[in-house]
């Protein structure tokens, strides 16, 4: 799992900045991810939601090829 959250680190990172261009604001943002992970505020909520369904609608159908490539090596 260590080595999957590695591997996925940089590319979430690459995808965070992509959705906020200016570089000091998705670092800022990448922080704020980590660190306020314990309460979230109805704002907070609605921003991480945001972020996350961009991610998700980027992902998603990479996500469900993979599926589809390893139940077919699977079922050889």
């Amino acid at each position: 799992m260590v080595v999957l959250v590695k591997i996925i680190e940089p590319v979430v990172d690459k995808q965070i900045s992509n959705i906020f261009a200016d570089k000091k604001l998705s670092k800022k943002i990448k922080k704020e991810l980590i660190s306020s992970t314990e309460e979230f505020t109805e704002e907070k909520k609605m921003f991480y939601k945001s972020i996350i369904k961009k991610i998700y609608i980027k992902w998603k159908p990479l996500i469900e090829e993979s599926i589809n490539e390893a139940n077919q090596e699977l079922n050889k």
